[in-house]
């Protein structure tokens, strides 16, 4: 690595908001939905936000939001790299359901999830530990293949688990933190130490 870079920010970036209705509340893990018109604005926003920030490369979860969002940051100025770890919590049969569909169908379900936040595992998913595990392991492959400062768009499940993780903190009590859409968390890594320096912050 390097050694001009010194301290290191990784920017950990919310995708900008996908085409979905306004005032419906969609649990959406891995259903794989485009940017809407609003998003894309945004994320040419994030574009002029991020344009001096000396950034070295670019990096997206494969779903279409996320991949959208980092390619108009990078404008062309990079490529985006996509990792598969940094795709969002898979929720298995509750993917694309509205929040009142998921309480009325699945009532037992829901609860027991809400209750065991970190490792209940809905059918056909995982749970937010295993999300966790396999995003925290790519964050830090990402880490150590690349060099400078560097932007990773993913998902508010991911950057949830990142944030409990680098906290060691609860899951749950990620919730005090609100992960809305284009938002960003900022990272730094310097001596081989990772630290959360800011949690999401709007831009």
């Amino acid at each position: 690595m390097n050694e001009f870079y010194n301290v290191r920010n990784i920017y950990l970036v919310r995708h900008c908001r996908p085409e979905v209705q306004d005032g419906i509340h969609l649990c959406i893990g891995k259903k794989d939905i485009p940017l809407s018109e609003r998003g894309r604005e945004h994320a040419g926003q994030l574009k002029s936000y991020f344009l001096n920030h000396n950034l070295s490369s670019v990096y997206s979860s494969p779903l279409k939001r996320a991949k959208e969002t980092a390619d108009i940051i990078s404008d062309n100025k990079f490529r985006t790299m996509v990792r598969n770890d940094f795709a969002e919590l898979d929720i298995g049969k509750w993917d694309g359901l509205t929040f009142d569909e998921i309480k009325q169908k699945y009532p037992e379900e829901y609860e027991d999830r809400g209750s065991n936040l970190e490792n209940y595992i809905v059918e056909g998913g995982e749970s937010m530990a295993m999300c966790r595990e396999r995003a925290m392991a790519e964050l830090h492959k990402t880490i150590d293949e690349s060099e400078g400062n560097i932007l990773i768009v993913s998902h508010a499940g991911v950057i949830r688990t990142i944030i409990s993780s680098l906290l060691h903190i609860d899951i749950k009590d990620t919730f005090d933190y609100k992960i809305a859409y284009g938002n960003s968390s900022l990272l730094t890594f310097s001596n081989g130490i990772l630290s959360l320096s800011k949690v999401d912050y709007k831009l």
